[in-house]
């Protein structure tokens, strides 16, 4: 891939001094000074933006102890892919922590492969260069040395009167990473405990020497940031009122398309030749569509699911309009290359959500789907009433009927008995043919519907 300004590349870019609102980029030798006003483009602050950024990984590489942080956080690659999606390739991150997993490995043991400790420690810090640090990562580093700097009691030395301001910014980074919990895991404290602290951290002045120039990169890496991202907050509410109307007010609409544009900021690189607004209508977009998605069902659904409900549901439509018919699961599952299973699933999860006691627009005379819904816990109250009822017309039918017939009508029908009998069975019981048994049944329940037939037939 070839980039746009390929000098830009070379990273001999090592001060940014602040002056009177214009910025003095330095190369390595001082021959060249360029001089960029307050009313940078996106396309320079972007410049800045990025070598800002570089040589806060540079200085943050120096540290052994980065490795090691990685190592401990990204054992698993998935998680990272879910935090930082879109960010990188899972195999290419994969083995670049391999890469750095095994150059520390063999540092730290003083193999014979790396005898020379310096090459080893350089080649360690070309690896973690390379690696796609995100925003949170690099903070959370920034805050474990601020801690281990203070543990160390390392007490920053006072610049000359020309640099007073660095001394404030480092004094406020200090007091800073006091409100900021600077150990994620107790795993991250058992591995440092393993390892010796001039190792990983660097002597006292090699620290000193690197800490404080990785809180100046952040300082004007993120006063960049910010400033990119004021520059371009228009754009932010330009598309956020395309979407009014939806589910979510415009505030919230603004407030989705600024982390859409942060997320542009962090991966836009300047060196391909595209406008910044180009690439970062796409971010704004996804972040507010992806808020919408959140926000218009009760249940959330994983933005991967919505992905496969669409496709379904446009599979389904295209088929309709090819053949003049519904499709059914099997010709869904042919059309879009998923398993029966999955369609059911997505067909399931894709329905709208009712709410059980309706709406107060319905008004107060309308009926709510749980006026019709039957539950299963209790008993209703006009079932316990009916039987009641049916038991005391069974009881006075039963005793207008004599002992004989009483008995066979008990026996046939199972009542007070433990299960029903056959004619056959009753009149071996009571020593009676079959067809005796019989008649008697139908003279006992001619004489039930006589006196209760129209009650019973209430029950029906």
């Amino acid at each position: 891939m070839s980039y746009f300004n390929e000098p830009l590349l070379k990273q001999d870019l090592n001060a940014l001094v602040l002056n009177n609102g214009i910025e003095t980029i330095k190369t390595a030798d001082n021959d060249i000074k360029e001089f960029i006003t307050k009313d940078n483009t996106n396309f320079e602050i972007s410049q800045l933006l990025s070598i800002e950024k570089a040589n806060l990984i540079e200085s943050l590489a120096q540290f052994p102890a980065t490795a090691l942080w990685l190592i401990n956080k990204y054992k698993e690659t998935d998680s990272y892919i879910e935090q930082e999606d879109d960010l990188s390739s899972e195999p290419a991150l994969s083995s670049n922590l391999t890469d750095i997993k095994k150059l520390f490995v063999d540092l730290s043991n003083n193999t014979s492969t790396y005898s020379n400790e310096k090459l080893g420690k350089e080649n360690l810090t070309l690896a973690l260069q390379v690696f796609p640090f995100s925003f949170h990562d690099l903070t959370e580093l920034i805050n474990i040395f601020a801690y281990s700097y203070k543990y160390r009691e390392i007490y920053c030395q006072p610049f000359s009167n020309d640099s007073k301001s660095k001394n404030n910014i480092l004094q406020k980074r200090l007091e800073t990473s006091n409100h900021h919990k600077p150990i994620s895991t107790n795993q991250w404290l058992t591995s440092v405990a393993n390892y010796d602290e001039d190792f990983l951290f660097l002597s006292s002045s090699d620290m000193h020497k690197h800490y404080t120039n990785a809180v100046f990169y952040e300082h004007n890496w993120l006063n960049l940031r910010k400033k990119l991202a004021t520059a371009n907050t228009r754009l932010v509410l330009f598309i956020a009122n395309q979407y009014k109307g939806s589910f979510l007010d415009f505030d919230d609409l603004v407030q989705e398309g600024q982390t859409g544009l942060l997320k542009a900021i962090d991966r836009y690189d300047y060196r391909l030749g595209f406008q910044f607004s180009t690439y970062a209508g796409y971010w704004i977009r996804q972040a507010i569509s992806r808020a919408l998605s959140r926000s218009e069902r009760v249940v959330r659904i994983p933005c991967g699911r919505i992905g496969t409900i669409n496709k379904v549901y446009r599979t389904k439509e295209q088929f309709i309009a090819r053949t003049s018919r519904e499709p059914t699961t099997k010709e869904l599952a042919e059309e879009t290359a998923l398993s029966d299973n999955e369609i059911h699933a997505v067909l399931s999860m894709s329905q709208t959500a009712m709410s059980i006691e309706g709406s107060i627009e319905d008004g107060e005379t309308s009926f709510a789907p749980i006026d019709y819904l039957e539950q299963q816990i209790f008993t209703p109250a006009f079932t316990e009433i009916a039987k009641t009822d049916l038991d005391n017309i069974l009881d006075k039918a039963l005793k207008i009927l004599n002992p004989r017939e009483a008995r066979v009508i008990c026996c046939h029908f199972g009542i007070e008995v433990d299960k029903e009998m056959t004619l056959q069975e009753i009149g071996l019981e009571l020593d009676l043919t079959r067809e005796r048994v019989r008649q008697i049944q139908v003279i006992a329940l001619d004489k039930i519907k006589r006196h209760f037939g129209d009650q019973l037939m209430n029950f029906l």
